[in-house]
C-alpha cells in the first residue's frame, strides 16, 4: 500500500487557447488536440486539455515548442500530484465529487476546499491526481491538503463510498 504523498509540480508553462485558431496553434507547436471536451491528451509529458468547443488548457514543458496564437494566453496555475492508496479518502473530505466514477485519463472542473480547480487523473499504473488552480490559493489548498492527509493517515486503506 502507497503512503499518501501531496507533491507540488512546477515542470510545465501553463497556456490557455480559445477561439478558432487555437487548434491550429497547437498543431504548430507539434502538441496533441483533443477531439472531445473534457478529453486530455498527454504526449511526450505535455498535457493538453480540451475545456470547451473552441478552448484548451496547455501544460507544456520549457524545453519544447509553445503554443503561440492571437488568443493564447500564459497561465501560472499551481499544479499539485496526489498519490497514494488513500487518495479519494483525501478528496472525498474537501470536494463533493464521488470520485469513485473518475476514471484515468478523465478530466474535471470542480471545487476543492472551495477553490475553483482543475483536475486530471493519470493513466500511470500508480494512480495520480493532478490539481490546478490559480496560484493565489497555493497555500490555502496546500494546507488544507496536508491537514486531511495527515488525518486520514499517510497509509490507510479507503475501498470508496461516502
Amino acid at each position: 500500500m502507497s503512503a499518501l504523498k501531496l507533491t507540488p509540480l512546477d515542470t510545465w508553462q501553463g497556456w490557455i487557447l480559445t477561439g478558432p485558431e487555437s487548434s491550429t496553434a497547437l498543431q504548430q507547436a507539434e502538441l496533441p488536440v483533443p477531439e472531445h471536451v473534457f478529453e486530455v491528451v498527454m504526449h511526450g509529458g505535455n498535457l493538453v486539455a480540451k475545456t470547451g468547443r473552441d478552448e484548451f488548457m496547455a501544460f507544456v514543458l520549457p524545453d519544447v515548442r509553445q503554443p503561440h496564437a492571437d488568443w493564447c494566453f500564459r497561465r501560472h496555475d499551481c499544479i499539485f500530484q496526489l498519490s497514494g492508496a488513500a487518495w479519494m479518502a483525501v478528496m472525498a473530505q474537501v470536494c463533493q465529487f464521488d470520485f469513485r466514477q473518475m476514471q484515468p485519463g478523465d478530466w474535471q472542473m470542480l471545487a476543492v476546499a472551495g477553490v475553483n480547480c482543475w483536475l486530471y487523473l493519470t493513466t500511470e499504473p500508480e494512480t495520480r491526481l493532478l490539481i490546478g488552480c490559480d496560484p493565489g490559493f497555493t497555500q490555502y489548498l496546500q494546507e488544507n491538503l496536508d491537514a486531511v492527509i495527515a488525518d486520514v493517515g499517510p497509509t490507510s486503506a479507503y475501498p470508496g463510498g461516502a
